[in-house]
């Protein structure tokens, strides 16, 4: 294509914090907005997750994944940051390990409801009903047929039914989150803006007052 030309070096990203926080410790990132980093056994080694202070008690926005690592790293933070308030509810973006991998466990622990868009709901309940399932034969066709080779096959039939190992057992209700909903937390509203792609129906949260995303 005329004048298209491929990019010389890949974008910067500038970030506003000079140390990034420890598993087990927090950063304050907006008033009452607190970063929360953990590890993975992945490729992609962290994930961020969300403290919010909101007001009589606090909101955890993403878990991380269902490990006995990032338990201790979550129980250090409810013994120093809480400061004796409970959790009040667990807000879940998606349905991905990482993200909802301890939300079960979180909100048994506090009583607290899991607070998540239907569909991730939904689908995140479906992968876990197939923990310990053998790949099926439909989705072994399926793959073949759109042109996978067998190495590619056997990376699919070797990682299937693995998805529930990460994730804490769901709780049997949720409070459903849609787009367009305005959540109150503590003195400021956080405003559900969803999208799709990376999954199914993936919720973010905007806080205007806060010029948070």
């Amino acid at each position: 294509m005329d004048g298209f030309q491929e990019p010389t070096q890949r974008p910067r990203y500038d970030y506003p914090f000079e140390t990034i926080p420890e598993p087990g410790t927090v950063q304050a990132v907006a008033e009452g907005v607190y970063w929360v980093r953990m590890p993975l056994p992945f490729a992609l080694e962290w994930i961020n997750l969300w403290l919010i202070d909101s007001g009589e008690d606090w909101t955890i926005v993403d878990t991380g994944i269902g490990s006995e690592e990032t338990r201790n790293h979550w129980r250090t933070i409810f013994e120093g940051v809480l400061d004796g308030r409970p959790v009040g509810r667990v807000i879940v973006t998606h349905m991905h390990p990482d993200h909802v991998g301890l939300a079960g466990w979180i909100t048994r622990k506090f009583d607290a409801p899991l607070m998540m868009s239907r569909l991730e709901y939904l689908t995140c309940r479906t992968l876990v009903a197939d923990t310990g399932r053998e790949a099926p034969d439909a989705g072994v066709r399926f793959y073949r047929d759109i042109g996978w080779d067998d190495a590619a096959l056997d990376r699919y039939k070797s990682r299937f039914g693995g998805f529930g190992k990460a994730v804490s057992r769901l709780p049997d209700s949720f409070v459903r989150i849609s787009d367009g909903d305005v959540v109150r937390l503590g003195d400021n509203d956080w405003h559900v803006l969803v999208g799709s792609g990376h999954s199914p129906e993936h919720a973010c949260l905007h806080c205007p007052s806060l010029n948070v995303v």
